[in-house]
């Protein structure tokens, strides 16, 4: 007859290791890490760019109205410059701030009458 099978138990320290697994990296699934970082980090990329790039077009839009607003406010004055420089703007400033009259006009200053004018 044979002899009784002989049941081994296995040790404390046996049972741990076989329990513990180790992380690691074959070589069928690096390409797929490698792959999936790049790909997370162009999407990072892409969406700070693209943030970066709406700033700037705002930036923009509102420079452009700012060039729009200072065009129209320097034609402004350029008309404001041509109406200074006539004549008939410098003969009307003659006659209302210097009182100036041409020769054989006569000037009139009327009298202003209320509470505080005694007569």
């Amino acid at each position: 007859m044979a002899s009784p099978a002989v049941r081994s138990y296995p040790f404390p320290q046996q049972t741990a290791l076989k329990k513990r697994r180790v992380f690691r990296f074959s070589r069928s699934r690096l390409p797929l890490l490698v792959f999936l970082f790049l790909l997370g980090y162009l999407a990072v990329t892409f969406t700070l760019q693209f943030h970066r790039l709406s700033a700037l077009r705002q930036e923009v839009q509102q420079v452009q109205m700012q060039v729009a607003e200072l065009q129209a406010k320097n034609a402004e004055l350029r008309e404001q410059l041509k109406r200074v420089q006539s004549d008939s703007y410098l003969e009307q400033m003659a006659r209302e701030k210097l009182g100036l009259v041409r020769p054989g006009e006569a000037r009139i200053i009327p009298l202003k009458s209320g509470p505080g004018h005694k007569e």
